[in-house]
């Protein structure tokens, strides 16, 4: 079995379960029993009705990856980035904060005003789309912190695109929507979660343009299908819809509180239950299906990739989350991150401000970082104390704290005060 489970690291999941499974027939009950699965498993049930549960068994068995014990420090970093060809970006929405974008899962984030502001039971409800079909208003409610408008790239974008620019990006996969990536200019990107570029009516499959419904975003607007024509009958056009296209202006209903003033009950005892056309962002709820170019990209990506760096994600939302576990276990694997990532096991984790971070990275690469900010504005980034933890996991956890300015060069300063702040502050991070 050491031999099958070495076959596996080196094959990633998928093409570990082809050579396996597809073509060599062994059953997938006998792999669930190699890989431990805790499980008492009923004889009668179909061996291939077993495949989802192996696929979960071997996700947990890629997050134990081994550390690559070459690979322990930025110098090591720099080295990689600079000699790898196909690296696989994965970008995460704390690369986004900077252009005034809130995250999702900090103390300041979009999950904490949820549950401040709309005292909901569960903030991920807003993102839910059966929730989204029951209450559309909600969502409409708070679309506008998320609507990617007035918004511009930070230098984490910028130094994706230069990754791009040289050669060397395999492609960029975002779990963001605010599309920022496209601002950028970077070409080779995936937005795995969707975004506000397009919108759908939930009920007929009606396409549109994303710009067809800023106006009832900026407005906390329900927008409603211009061909179901299911908004409320008594409210009328606001003075805002004036100059707009009818089509336009069919999408866009009345305010939150005028939808409830419907006074004709039996209208509302019909269409109970029913679901009215909506138009929705193409950002992909909790209940959906990723797009299928995730998974397309992916199966090619994966026989390519020689670097996997992670930006400004925790990892916590499947399957985007499981990407590692598709990819060779001796690809390297680097995160940029505020925070440490503590359920996969990476080479090295560059914790800090990640426009700090790819700013230095860019320099010790020799490069450029071009940004709307001005060479001016990077170079003082630059010139400035830059913080940086390194986080190197393995069985024995070290935690390298470093001071680095333009003119320093990078040393291990493991055993410092700080380096033992650090390592209390990791220990104590939530999983």
């Amino acid at each position: 079995m050491e031999l099958i489970k070495s076959e596996a690291r080196s094959l990633g999941m998928i093409e570990f379960l082809q050579e396996y499974v597809v073509r060599r027939g062994i059953s997938v009950r006998s792999l669930l029993e190699g890989f431990g699965a805790p499980l008492i498993l009923d004889s009668s049930i179909h061996d291939l009705q077993l495949l989802p549960l192996l696929k979960r068994q071997l996700v947990y068995f890629y997050r134990d990856r081994p550390k690559l014990e070459h690979i322990n420090t930025i110098d090591d970093v720099v080295d990689l980035i600079k000699n790898s060809k196909r690296i696989l970006v994965l970008t995460g929405a704390g690369v986004s904060v900077s252009c005034g974008i809130p995250d999702f899962r900090s103390p300041q984030g979009i999950y904490t005003r949820l549950n401040e502001e709309f005292g909901l039971d569960d903030p991920q409800q807003m993102f839910d789309i059966d929730y989204f079909r029951e209450t559309p208003e909600m969502f409409y409610s708070f679309a506008k912190e998320l609507y990617p408008y007035n918004f511009k790239p930070a230098p984490s974008h910028a130094f994706v695109k230069l990754l791009e620019e040289k050669g060397k990006l395999l492609r960029n996969y975002t779990q963001n929507i605010d599309t920022l990536e496209h601002v950028q200019g970077i070409q080779n990107v995936l937005n795995c979660h969707g975004s506000f570029a397009t919108a759908t009516c939930i009920k007929c499959g009606f396409k549109c343009d994303g710009k067809e419904l800023e106006a009832a975003i900026m407005n906390k607007q329900i927008a409603y299908c211009p061909q179901c024509k299911d908004q409320p009958k008594e409210v009328t056009s606001p003075p805002t819809l004036q100059g707009m296209g009818s089509e336009t202006a069919m999408l866009l209903g009345g305010s939150i509180n005028d939808a409830s003033h419907n006074d004709d009950d039996d209208d509302d005892d019909d269409d109970y239950g029913a679901i009215k056309g909506i138009m929705k962002p193409d950002i992909t709820f909790f209940g959906e299906k990723l797009p299928d170019q995730f998974d397309e990209a992916l199966l090619l990506d994966r026989e390519q990739v020689d670097l996997l760096l992670v930006m400004g994600s925790s990892l916590k939302v499947a399957p985007v989350s499981d990407i590692m576990s598709h990819l060779p276990h001796t690809v390297p694997q680097i995160v940029i991150n505020k925070t440490p990532i503590l359920h996969f096991k990476f080479d090295v984790q560059l914790l800090g401000d990640a426009d700090d971070i790819v700013a230095y990275l860019a320099k010790r690469c020799g490069w450029e970082l071009q940004h709307e900010q001005g060479s001016e504005s990077i170079q003082k980034m630059l010139e400035s104390k830059l913080r940086l933890a390194v986080y190197s996991s393995d069985e024995g956890d070290s935690v390298l704290s470093d001071e680095l300015g333009s003119d320093e060069e990078n040393e291990e300063s493991g055993g410092s005060d700080n380096s033992e702040l650090l390592a209390q502050d990791i220990s104590k991070a939530s999983v």
